[in-house]
Formats: C-alpha cells, structure tokens, sequence
C-alpha cells in the first residue's frame, strides 16, 4: 500500500494535470480530491502546498524544465510528465517547509512516471530531475564556502 505522502503526490498530480487542461477553479479542485480522498489535516495541507505552490511558481518551474530538456518544450510535453516535473521541482527546489530528501523527491516522481505516464516518462522525469539537481543542487553545494 502507498505511504500517505505518496498518495498526496497522486492526488497532486491528479489535480495539477486537471487545472492545468481545464479553466477550473484551483481551490475546487483541491477541495474535490480532499473530500473525495478523505484526507487527513496533515495530508490535506501537504496537498494544498504541493498544488498552490506549484501553481504559483509554475512558469519559473517550466522554465528550468525547458533549460534542462531543451529538445522537448513545455507545451509539447505530455501533461502528466510535465505535471510530475513540476512537483518534484516545486519540493527540490522551492519547498522550505519540510525538506524531503532529493533522492526521495526523485524516486517518487519516477514512481509516478511509471505509474501513470508513457512507457518512457520514467526515464526522462529521472534524466531531466537529474540534470537539474547536477546544476542546480550540486553546482550551488560546491559553490557555498566551508564553514
């Protein structure tokens, strides 16, 4: 059975992939996969950080994505794929309520790509997680002084 943060990432998914195809309302469609879900306070507040806080950062999001897949624009890109990314960048990079580990953040989002993506979504959301985190978590972790 799925631990209770990885289910919150499906239904980040889920709801990031609908808002993202339709003109719905954000805060509905959260609220729909809540009630739906049956989501704990914990689970609805890690919900509703993964989907506002990408929905607040997404063209910054896709930015970074199009400079490390610079072969595969945004807008061509499959929605589940590009939903994923933004999830997994939103946490690397954006999140400072809870650092999850960057490992961690990857291996869901590969868990994702295999589970509702195309037969090669998990290999491309770990290449470009990967040449995201080589420049911009290790290029910044060599980069900072020695304490």
């Amino acid at each position: 059975m799925a631990s209770p943060r990885h289910r919150v990432r499906i239904l980040a998914l889920q709801t990031l992939f609908e808002l993202d195809a339709t003109d719905h309302e954000p805060d509905r469609v959260v609220s729909h996969y809540v009630e739906q879900d049956a989501l704990t306070t914990d689970g609805e507040r890690f919900l509703r950080r993964l989907v506002f806080g990408v929905w607040e950062h997404y063209p910054y999001l896709d930015r970074i994505i199009e400079e490390a897949a610079p072969n595969w624009p945004v807008s061509q890109m499959p929605g589940v794929d590009k939903a994923i990314l933004r999830i997994a960048l939103y946490e690397i990079l954006i999140d400072e309520t809870e650092k999850t580990p960057v490992k961690v953040v990857i291996d869901e989002a590969v868990e994702l790509a295999k589970n509702f993506g195309s037969d090669n979504s998990s290999r491309f959301v770990n290449g470009v997680l990967g040449t995201i985190v080589t420049r911009y978590i290790e290029r910044s972790n060599e980069e900072s002084p020695e304490e």
